[in-house]
């Protein structure tokens, strides 16, 4: 009897024990992953503007340009920015002066001696002749000045300066070329930095007239010739005052860098000539603005955000849904701004397109 009653026990705990498996074993239902959602894009109708801002500075109008006449590396400069000078008035000058005006006091000193010994001869020569010497005598101090006459003639052109023109001259001009001068008064308006490589291609230094005023602006260096090549001179410019945005003033672009207008071909700033006169409630001198320069415009056209168009394999193409999946059709696009991108055909407003 005790055994049936253990032999009982024992089935009924391995009957809970099985039951409580079952239940703890029952199938999860597993967590789908989610579907990646793109992003979508509606072919709109509107304008689209290219522009070109740059910063700028309210400066004397440029009214002369000055150059080194020898290539080298600036040595001194004299004059400032904002200096006023007079016409004359040494500016700066290259490393290659002090050496050239070693060279040329050498120079001088060597004819300096061919001349004297030229006006020994020729005095001792009007000695002879008042002295009453022997026809002989004054003949030999004539050879005497002749050949004097002559070793001046070879010191000159050896060194490369002609016996007929103004010796003296000629020497200062070799300094001066690597002088720079003011040809007029003025203000200084921009000026070469000391150490600087130039040519005789290169602005040392630009005078302006204080009593006329011009906007100077920076091209960005990152764009290289992009935006400048869009640009003409007579161009119309709007420029903003930074201390005062609500004040647009118009004005034309005077002077742009070379190949694209009459400046240096080193120069990247334009030159800009405003409509209205300075004034204490519009601008001043060394009032900085923002110039802003139309380069194109387009109205009422298609466009799409860049982020929606695509290119491989030199095709250039949107992605749309369809009903038999996802399609791709090819476009052509025209203006571009940072924003959008004109849609010239192949595609339709209000056509939505699948972002990548």
């Amino acid at each position: 009897m005790k055994r049936r009653l253990l032999f009982f026990f024992i089935a009924l705990a391995l009957c809970l024990t099985g039951c409580g498996r079952g239940q703890i074993t029952s199938e999860v239902t597993p967590t789908p992953f989610p579907t990646p959602v793109r992003p979508t894009f509606t072919v709109q109708r509107g304008d689209i503007i290219v522009e070109a801002k740059l910063s700028g500075r309210v400066v004397p109008l440029a009214l002369e340009t000055v150059y080194f006449q020898l290539p080298g590396q600036v040595r001194e400069v004299y004059a400032n920015v904002n200096d006023e000078v007079t016409e004359g008035e040494l500016l700066g000058e290259l490393a290659e002066a002090q050496e050239l005006r070693a060279q040329v006091d050498e120079t001088r000193r060597t004819i300096r001696r061919a001349q004297i010994d030229l006006e020994i001869a020729q005095l001792t020569l009007e000695q002879f002749k008042t002295q009453g010497r022997s026809a002989n005598e004054i003949k030999i101090q004539e050879l005497q000045v002749e050949l004097a006459q002559m070793n001046l003639d070879e010191v000159l052109q050896s060194l490369g300066i002609d016996p007929e023109s103004p010796v003296l001259d000629e020497l200062d001009a070799q300094v001066a070329q690597a002088r720079a001068f003011a040809p007029a008064d003025g203000t200084i308006i921009a000026a070469v930095n000391v150490g600087r490589n130039v040519t005789p291609d290169t602005p040392a230094f630009v005078l302006g007239d204080p009593d006329q005023l011009e906007v100077v602006a920076d091209l960005e260096a990152s764009k290289g010739d992009t935006e400048v090549r869009e640009m003409f001179e007579g161009m119309p410019v709007t420029v903003t005052l930074d201390a005062n945005a609500d004040a647009k003033l118009t004005g034309t672009i005077r002077q742009l860098p070379s190949p694209y207008g009459t400046g240096a071909s080193d120069d990247r700033t334009i030159h800009v000539v405003l409509d209205s006169s300075p004034s204490a409630s519009t601008y001043q001198a060394g009032d900085n603005v923002t110039v802003t320069v139309l380069l194109a415009s387009k109205e009422d056209v298609l466009w799409l955000p860049p982020d929606a168009i695509r290119s491989a394999g030199g095709r250039t193409f949107v992605i749309i849904s369809s009903d038999s999946g996802p399609q791709r059709i090819d476009v052509e696009i025209g203006l571009q701004t940072r924003d959008r991108v004109e849609i010239v055909s192949g595609l339709e407003e209000n056509q939505v397109v699948v972002g990548p």
